[in-house]
């Protein structure tokens, strides 16, 4: 409505249009807004009580499951398969206290552990926190911690502060019939195969609890762990939604758990643990109705002639129902507040009747004031624009300036909302940082806009991307075209770390860049006015440099002071954009570089190896990208995205990452007697020193007289049989041919052959070497030594790092040998077939479980999660004979299976190993064949690699020409 003043149309303001309205709604509008309150009062209430029964069953459910159940079931799992159970002496069990007394700071839920053992003994810890507590053990003022030790005929209590010092001490004799032995809570324990549970129960403390039990490993003692109901019921009684309200907790079978009103109850002077008979009657309804099948909430009974809201919840734990929730809610006390609300309402309604009316006008024209400043303030957003809408939200002038402002504001925030979206959830670094730049230049109100990266010196620009008129960002660079560092606006701004103006005509060099050729599309297009603005990362290093581009007609306005400020703004986004890209882009590549430098450090380390970590990945990635081309069979649905892929090749890279803990001398072992040097040459010298003998027995024979010509036929058959000996144990050592029996016999009479030694052989050598032979006086020197030996010293124990884990939570089926090498000459010679011992094959093999250690040890991103099992499979095979988990073809995974054979394919057909020669393609595959039809590798992978031919396609690019034979 408006009227007409000197030709000219006026709005009417607020002032007028709020004294004529308010007059005439008020009184209908106070009883319509009683009777609405009202029955929003009631529905808000109903509301409020079931988000209040959803906080509540949370809550709840917080306190049992993640307070109680969570916490005290692995901890119970964890003592139950420790060492307390066999702690026979309460000597040994104080060695716990520390450990115990921790897991009280950790979970405060707790309140005592307690351990029952099979001869009767009885220990138990628990954490006085109450005066009452201490008042019912006889505990000294101080005391924190109650230790309670029990054996046939002794009763000991110990006291200790909250350091720990014990303060006091009391011994008792035991009475007859008490033993622990008799619990039910023992009993039930030693029956189950898995924890049991009890609640609620007394403690000497007179206070309920639950109690928490499991069977030691060795079946000789249950364990048990005490959690107070105190704090479950004083959590239920907080959060009571009305005072008449009543609220319990039971488990499924109908125990009373806790309860709001506490769960003791007074019978005949002396306290006993509340049932569910003790419930108020509505309660034991809804027990009934739980146990008939009803759940929810909300649902509506009818007890004592009183209407209520009652709630059933159930609470899971491991997928099974351990509690249930009972909420009872009076209806009344629903509606009460509702009544109170309109009667209220309704005398308010008339007050303001009669004092409203007559100060309208004056309200009125009060408001209208403020309306038009925020109007005006509100207009000040349109400057980024530089345009005025003409569309009119409201009849009132000051009401449509002030939406139009608003709605300005809400398009921008919007904008700026979007773009921080698009910068936490887009991966794609290249396409982030064009949607970044259009977005920033559609905010600007830019016709087009540039953004371009600097190179890895940080000084010249590189790549980016560009856009014009809101169209998709194209990727580009900036070429120089000759001219001078400082003609550019953007070299400009990053040089000077400010925004910088600049404009560009028709006939300027730059006009005929490929990022401002489209703005001079139109003809009508004279010049273009350019911002250009630095982007830096936080610590200030150059990252680039952006550009906002209007095109230039008669009339039109360059930036302003107001834009330039707020595009200032909005560029950090490409900051961020930009300096994450470069953050991720330098963490990845850095990943790769110390992949490749572990991966060519194994293949450096033994020549065995050669090049195998860097070829069986790409092998690896053949695999992969032919069965994702599969469209039928059995890789039909086999398919990879980024990550996939990503993971896949690190895995490929990382197969054999355990290898950098096996030894040389093992891994190139080439003779039986070879260490860090062959040890063949001691024996050498030991047949020397025999030959020497021999020489020295014959002149000594001379001396004596005896016939020259027998003499020398003599020595000349013992030193005859000295080299024949030493001939057959070298060629023991060679490990080229199979020992038989015979072989064994023959080198076991050898070895028994004795030889002086004169020398002490501690002497010189390692503080470990001398620890292994033992605390044994040395022999009196000269000393007859047999010429092959098996000594003490020969034999290296395993150490603790060389052990698997006691748990062995990685399923390894591995059965290391006693010791971690025996150098035994015997024992090393009568290795029946090639040079290494069982400990050393042990040692190779031990390789694979090293690698999935050391990359389950990673913390490695969720996306990469897999990659130690497909890197950590390559030894297993179809049939679950493989190591070092002994895995069948279901339990692994496309992946790995293709790994497997890809580690094959490489080891067959390299031709950079000396121990070995390369084998051809037609060679490899007939192998191969016979492992797929032993099912040691998968058929269908085996196929689907001879199929698409991945063979050929390897043997180009990594095998000499005669190896190709397909």
């Amino acid at each position: 409505m408006a009227k007409t003043i000197g030709g000219k149309k006026r709005w009417f303001g607020l002032q007028g249009r709020a004294g004529a309205l308010f007059a005439v709604l008020m009184a209908l509008m106070g009883v319509v807004l009683s009777i609405i309150g009202y029955h929003s009062v009631v529905t808000t209430t109903h509301t409020e009580i079931r988000r209040t029964v959803d906080d509540l069953t949370a809550i709840i459910s917080n306190g049992i499951v993640q307070m109680v159940r969570q916490p005290v079931q692995p901890t119970l799992n964890a003592l139950a398969q420790g060492k307390l159970p066999e702690a026979r002496t309460l000597e040994e069990r104080m060695t716990f206290l520390p450990i115990l007394n921790s897991m009280f700071d950790n979970y405060p839920i707790i309140s005592s552990f307690r351990a029952a053992y099979d001869n009767g003994d009885y220990f138990m810890l628990r954490r006085l926190r109450l005066d009452e507590e201490r008042r019912l053990s006889r505990a000294p003022r101080d005391s924190a911690f109650l230790v309670v030790d029990l054996n046939p005929g002794k009763h000991e209590r110990l006291f200790y502060d909250k350091n720990m010092r014990l303060i006091h001490r009391h011994t008792s004799e035991v009475g007859e019939g008490v033993d622990p032995r008799k619990s039910v809570w023992f009993e039930a324990a030693m029956r189950a195969h898995e924890p049991v549970e009890f609640s609620p129960i007394r403690t000497l403390f007179e206070m309920p609890i639950m109690l928490f039990a499991e069977k030691s490993r060795d079946g000789h003692a249950v364990i048990g762990v005490d959690v107070t109901i105190r704090q479950i019921s004083e959590i239920l009684r907080s959060k009571l939604p009305t005072p008449n309200s009543h609220l319990a907790l039971l488990r499924p079978d109908g125990t009373l758990i806790a309860r709001a009103q506490g769960m003791l109850a007074e019978e005949g002077g002396k306290s006993r643990v509340k049932t569910l008979d003790d419930l108020p009657p509505i309660l034991i309804q809804a027990a009934k109705a739980y146990q008939g099948g009803q759940r929810g909430r909300g649902l509506a009974f009818t007890s004592g002639g009183q209407e209520w809201q009652v709630s059933l919840e159930e609470f899971h734990f491991n997928r099974e129902v351990k509690d249930v929730m009972l909420l009872a809610i009076p209806q009344e006390d629903l509606l009460a507040e509702g009544r109170t609300f309109l009667r209220y309402a309704l005398l308010g309604t008339a007050g303001i009747l009669l004092f409203s009316l007559p100060l309208v006008w004056l309200a009125a024209r009060y408001v209208s004031s403020p309306l038009r400043a925020m109007a005006k303030k509100a207009q000040n957003t349109n400057e980024i624009s530089g345009e005025e809408s003409e569309a009119k939200l409201s009849r009132v002038k000051e009401i449509a300036d002030l939406m139009h402002g608003i709605e300005h504001m809400q398009q921008h925030q919007q904008q700026i909302l979007s773009l921080i979206g698009m910068i936490g959830s887009d991966r794609n670094m290249k396409g982030l940082l064009g949607s970044v730049l259009k977005e920033i230049t559609s905010m600007a109100q830019a016709d087009g806009g540039v953004l371009i990266a600097v190179d890895k010196t940080k000084s010249i620009l590189d790549d980016g991307c560009f856009c014009w008129d809101g169209g998709e960002a194209r990727p580009t660079n900036l070429p120089s075209f000759g001219l001078p560092r400082e003609i550019y606006a953007t070299y400009r701004a990053m040089d000077s770390n400010r925004s910088v103006q600049d404009r560009i005509t028709r006939g300027d060099p730059r006009a005929g860049i490929e990022t401002v050729l489209p703005g001079f599309d139109d003809p009508a297009v004279e010049w273009l006015d350019m911002l250009s603005l630095p982007l830096r990362d936080r610590m200030g290093e150059p990252l680039g440099g952006i550009s906002l581009l209007k095109r230039g007609r008669p009339g039109s306005t360059a930036f302003s002071s107001g834009q330039v400020a707020f595009i200032e703004t909005l560029v950090a986004t490409a900051d961020i954009v930009l300096e994450t890209q470069e953050l991720i882009k330098g963490q990845l590549d850095l990943r790769d570089a110390l992949i490749h430098i572990l991966a060519g450090a194994i293949d450096a380390k033994s020549p065995h190896t050669g090049g195998h970590c860097a070829r069986v990945p790409a092998i690896f990635q053949m695999l992969l990208e032919a069965a994702c081309n599969e469209r039928e069979g059995p890789f039909k649905d086999f398919a990879l995205d980024e990550h996939g892929w990503e993971e896949a090749r690190l895995a490929g890279w990382l197969h054999d990452c355990g290898k950098v803990t096996t030894p040389e001398y093992v891994m190139d072992k080439a003779t039986k007697l070879e260490t860090l040097y062959d040890r063949i040459h001691e024996i050498r010298t030991r047949f020397e020193v025999l030959k020497r003998d021999a020489e020295n027995a014959h002149l000594r024979t001379l001396l004596g007289g005896a016939d020259p010509t027998a003499a020398q036929q003599a020595l000349g058959k013992a030193l005859h049989s000295l080299d024949e000996d030493f001939a057959f144990v070298a060629s023991c050592n060679a490990g080229s041919e199979t020992m038989d029996n015979e072989a064994l016999a023959r080198l076991s009479a050898i070895g028994q052959r004795t030889w002086l030694r004169t020398l002490d052989k501690r002497l010189g050598v390692s503080r470990d070497e001398l620890a292994r032979m033992g605390s044994a006086s040395a022999a009196d020197l000269p000393v007859q030594e047999t010429l092959l030996m098996d000594t003490p010293e020969h034999i290296i124990p395993r150490g603790e790092q060389d052990r698997l884990d006691e748990q062995n939570t990685w399923g390894f089926k591995l059965n290391p040998p006693e010791a971690l090498y025996n150098r035994g000459e015997l024992y090393n010679l009568g290795i029946r077939r090639g040079t290494l011992t069982e400990e050393e094959r042990y040692k190779i093999n031990d390789h694979i479980t090293r690698t999935i250690l050391m990359l389950n040890a990673m913390p490695l991103p969720r996306h990469l999660r897999n990659m130690p099992e497909t890197a950590g499979a390559h030894h297993e095979t179809m049939d679950g004979r493989g190591y070092p988990r002994g895995l069948k073809r279901e339990e692994m995974s496309w992946p790995a299976r293709m790994m497997a054979v890809a580690d094959i394919f490489e080891a067959l057909t390299a031709w950079d190993r000396p121990y070995k020669s390369s084998k051809t393609l037609k060679e490899t595959l007939e192998i191969m064949e016979g492992f797929k039809k032993r099912n040691h590798i998968d058929p269908d992978v085996y196929e689907l690699f001879v199929r698409s031919g991945v063979p050929q396609r390897y043997a180009k690019d990594y095998l000499k020409p005669e190896q190709n034979d397909l």
